[in-house]
């Protein structure tokens, strides 16, 4: 997991040259061109983002994990909170979608970290993640890109 501000992305190129492509579109990133409800291929389907408005809310700790790509979460605007555990906690039994690269499990989180608009935070495939969340006050939408790296 790396957490750091889109102003800094470009500390961490050289870990993959697909991940370079997405590090490279974070310190562009311009977030008044951004179109809610789109999705924008980088580099085909090996590097993509999409642009939403998720609703953030207390929840369950069921965490996500996936196998084939990397998850990079930016709020554009508020802050997201994310909780973290390992993808190797969950249970051998945990169904996984290998045609959508998603498979869910509850569990306790490990740690949980808040991604201010402006900054990013990057799950790999080891880092099992509930996004969406939110670490205090009313549930409320935020505009989010969701950039997709395979890994």
């Amino acid at each position: 997991m790396i957490l750091d501000r889109c102003a800094n992305a470009l500390t961490y190129l050289g870990i993959s040259p697909r991940l370079d492509t997405a590090l490279k579109f974070l310190s562009e990133m311009n977030p008044s061109a951004l179109e809610v409800n789109t999705r924008v291929e980088l580099d085909g389907s090996d590097v993509f983002y999409s642009v939403g408005e998720p609703m953030l809310t207390h929840r369950e700790m069921n965490f996500e994990h996936h196998k084939r790509y990397i998850d990079i979460h930016v709020p554009v605007t508020g802050t997201e909170r994310i909780a973290l555990c390992p993808a190797a906690a969950r249970p051998q039994d945990a169904a996984f979608d290998e045609k959508k690269d998603i498979g869910f499990f509850p569990g306790r989180k490990i740690n949980a970290v808040d991604v201010p608009a402006g900054w990013f935070c990057i799950c790999f495939p080891d880092d099992a993640h509930v996004p969406g969340m939110i670490s205090a006050g009313e549930s409320h939408a935020i505009v989010k890109v969701v950039v997709k790296v395979r890994a």
